[in-house]
């Protein structure tokens, strides 16, 4: 990947200024259609918008793009109840794009993790080692069972030996051709096949998952290849990084190894006023905290672009993932305003080369070694 860099002036002499992780949640991909002016009007789901919305981040040279998939609907005021499926939209797109890492949120806990092994797996070789998974609840559900944080961990581990075991390789008919199911009260566990198919192009696609709670750092830091801070403000979000960073200590964990991304809410326009008047019309619309606990910006491309690096800079994150609030104007402006701006800054990259996400994000390829695993899971059972 081809990484510009800068030379940022300090008291203590130049140094290099540090590249700029972005990425864009297209999970509302319609969900504003309606009330957004000048948008599409006929089908708030639409195939091709979604598409091209992805292929537009792609060649911005976004890091990637996250697709949240709650599993149950979403009624409420102001909503589009339904979502596009994450791992479905991710594969029929990946052909399609070149370089951008495309997350799938999946729930585990209403789906096997063996089926969730098999779609991130499917997303993976459609786009050629570019596929993540993000674990646990998605984007506006709060865990509610207190179980959570240690049934997310041992769902992702479950999910990790199955690429680990050269991929994914579903489920083992029996000799009636059937597909035994072993119930277990409202859960399914399904057999799997031992002979396994080639492995996947990454190895391990990386695990996303958001920190939206204290409950949500111990997973995360023992779970987590990215961390996805949701925190409303800058000492809020430091203050999650340095937790997540202590909990990853304590689980035998290099800190180092992880990227933690702050979620932020954007409202973005050529003029303050108009993101601010724009702001409040959508709280007007859906009610307050359309942030859903995240930073929210209202302003100007270039306000974006001096919070992200003030916070990059400050060694709050690594970068940022963004939520547009009306996804063809937000995302617009992030492409043509937010990305030239770090660009000329020499904080973004100008192009790329062919690689896997996880080369993409810098991190580690993961060693399958007995040791780590048991650290993983003593930190499961102090947990619990």
């Amino acid at each position: 990947m081809s990484v510009t860099s800068a030379t940022v002036a300090s008291a203590s002499g130049p140094r290099t200024a540090k590249p700029v992780v972005l990425g864009v949640d297209l999970t509302t991909a319609g969900a504003r259609a309606l009330r957004t002016p000048g948008a599409p009007v006929a089908r708030p789901f639409d195939g091709e918008r979604f598409v091209r919305l992805v292929r537009t981040a792609d060649q911005a040279l976004l890091d990637l793009v996250v697709l949240d998939e709650p599993f149950l609907l979403h009624p409420g005021r102001g909503r589009v109840s339904g979502r596009l499926d994450s791992a479905v939209a991710a594969a029929r797109v990946a052909p399609l794009t070149h370089g951008i890492g495309l997350v799938a949120a999946l729930d585990t806990m209403h789906l096997e993790a063996s089926a969730v092994a098999d779609a991130i797996a499917a997303v993976d070789r459609a786009s050629d080692g570019r596929s993540a998974w993000q674990v646990g609840c998605p984007t506006g559900v709060t865990p509610a069972d207190e179980r959570w944080p240690v049934q997310s961990v041992a769902d992702a581990g479950r999910v990790v030996r199955s690429w680990d075991q050269e991929g994914s390789a579903g489920a083992e008919p029996g000799p009636d051709g059937r597909v035994r199911v072993d119930h277990d009260g409202i859960r399914f566990a399904v057999r799997r096949s031992v002979a396994g198919r080639s492995p996947l192009p990454q190895g391990r696609p990386p695990v996303v998952m958001r920190v939206q709670s204290p409950r949500c750092i111990v997973p995360a830091a023992t779970t987590a290849d990215v961390v996805r801070i949701v925190a409303p403000g800058r000492e809020e979000a430091r203050a999650t990084r340095e937790a997540v960073h202590a909990a990853a200590l304590a689980a035998g964990r290099d800190p180092r190894t992880l990227r933690y991304l702050v979620e932020a809410y954007v409202v973005l326009a050529s003029d303050r006023e108009s993101a601010l008047a724009r702001l409040a019309m959508v709280e007007a619309l859906e009610g307050p905290g359309v942030g859903g606990g995240a930073l929210v910006v209202a302003g100007t491309p270039a306000d974006l672009t001096h919070t992200v690096t003030d916070w990059v800079d400050g060694g709050v994150a690594d970068g940022f993932l963004l939520r547009p609030s009306a996804l063809d104007a937000d995302l617009d402006a992030v492409v043509h305003g937010l990305v030239p701006a770090l660009q000329a800054r020499g904080r973004f990259r100008t192009s790329r080369e062919p690689s896997t996400l996880r080369e993409a994000l810098g991190l580690p390829v993961p060693g399958y070694a007995a040791a780590s695993d048991a650290r993983r899971d003593d930190a499961l059972v102090r947990a619990g």
